[in-house]
């Protein structure tokens, strides 16, 4: 079952971080709730968060917020666990990968999984989740491209999730990072969610970041603009927070909420999912 229960290391994190790396707390306590619920089913947040001492009230975040996070979450673990099951040979790297336990959660067997965060994030992490023969942990920042020399793609497929991270790179960040995986590594497939343009500008003023300090610098109106970064970055598909087979474990409320906003391509297009495939 790859929800079974998992028993993390039995300490009290302390934890300070400033800024925006206060955001891993955001999606961690999210899922954490939204598990308590039913809804989504994370043990690994729900422990998580009782081992760290912080005060997650300050957050404030709502919990509408908690359920896109969770409906997000679910659907690139439903992506990850079907493409794990068609190329079982891949490795997977998750960046900006936060205190997120997806290889956890997931359970699936793979070649290698790397976990890619800020050195004081993995420094947490460790204290959580012990690292194992098949998952390692890269203490770095994602635009520090010398994280490639440890990932290992050894000529095989390889996934790369970034949940929640490239709304707060730059473009020009962003654009090096995709051009840099496609000439180093074989048959890439991102998968990474993006706001639009609109939404980018106003979501600073969301109540969690202001609390945070995190800026967000990036948003996307179509794939076409990241396809234009170079020859072998290919669009493959757009997954929408508001379709109809990622809400039917919300609850009638907010099924109804999220599949009325699906109705309206501002809102549809305010927050999605995209898949590239980066072949050089």
């Amino acid at each position: 079952n790859m929800f079974t229960p998992s028993r993390l290391r039995r300490i009290c994190v302390k934890i300070s971080v400033k800024k925006e790396m206060d955001t891993l707390l955001i999606p961690l306590y999210g899922k954490a709730q939204m598990s308590k619920k039913g809804i989504f089913r994370d043990f690994d947040a729900e422990e998580a968060v009782e081992k760290i001492d912080y005060d997650f009230s300050k957050l404030r975040i709502q919990e509408k917020t908690q359920v896109m996070l969770s409906i997000r979450a679910a659907m690139m673990d439903d992506f990850a666990a079907a493409y794990l099951k068609e190329y079982p040979r891949s490795a997977v790297a998750h960046l900006g990968c936060g205190l997120d336990a997806r290889a956890r959660r997931l359970g699936i067997p793979v070649r290698m999984w790397y976990d890619l965060d800020f050195p004081q994030v993995i420094d947490i992490k460790k204290q959580l989740y012990e690292e194992t023969e098949s998952c390692r942990y890269i203490a770095s920042s994602v635009t520090d491209l010398s994280w490639m020399d440890e990932v290992d793609g050894g000529g095989y497929p390889l996934l790369v999730i970034a949940e929640g991270l490239f709304m707060y790179l730059t473009e020009e960040d962003i654009k090096e990072l995709l051009l840099n995986m496609r000439d180093r590594f074989k048959d890439v497939t991102l998968i990474f969610d993006a706001y639009s343009k609109l939404t980018a500008s106003k979501a600073s003023h969301h109540p969690s970041l202001k609390e945070t300090g995190a800026v967000i610098n990036w948003g996307v109106d179509s794939p076409a603009e990241i396809e234009a970064f170079g020859n072998g970055i290919t669009h493959k598909k757009t997954l929408y927070l508001t379709d109809e087979n990622a809400l039917g474990r919300l609850s009638s409320g907010y099924r109804a909420m999220f599949a009325l906003a699906g109705k309206f391509k501002v809102a549809r297009e305010a927050h999605r999912i995209f898949v590239f495939e980066l072949h050089a």
